[in-house]
């Protein structure tokens, strides 16, 4: 079995306010400064971005009724779910599983914590929208 890591936040934003932040990557800058510091849109679901750690490629695969944002980088995917809880709360879950060539524990800690900083930086983006 893979390892895995669940990123759960409860954002006080209404679900459409929270899906337009999440399920568009242009806004990932501002809400996942871990992870990309600049994004290109290539077509309509591709796009190329830029971060402290790497350039990557990725293909964005939606579902707004569903509240599915999935990425796909190569043979990785990026889950993250949203929940409407109330008419003003959202819960975001995010799943990240370890890839066969992140063999390295120490870089796994650091990623799983900078997922969880990300996901902490994007409520506190979206809340203040």
């Amino acid at each position: 079995m893979k390892d895995t890591h669940l990123t759960k936040v409860i954002i006080e934003r209404p679900y459409n306010v929270v899906w337009k932040m999440i399920s568009d990557p242009m806004n990932y800058p501002q809400i996942y400064p871990f992870w990309l510091s600049k994004v290109k849109k290539v077509d309509l679901n591709s796009y190329e971005g830029k971060g402290p750690h790497g350039k990557y490629k990725f293909t964005k695969i939606i579902e707004h009724d569903f509240g599915i944002v999935d990425l796909k980088l190569g043979e990785e995917s990026s889950r993250t779910r949203l929940f409407s809880l109330d008419d003003e709360s959202t819960v975001v879950i995010h799943l990240a599983v370890r890839w066969k060539d992140m063999k390295n524990p120490l870089a796994w800690f650091f990623y799983k914590r900078g997922v969880d900083k990300d996901f902490k930086n994007a409520k506190k983006v979206i809340e203040k929208l």
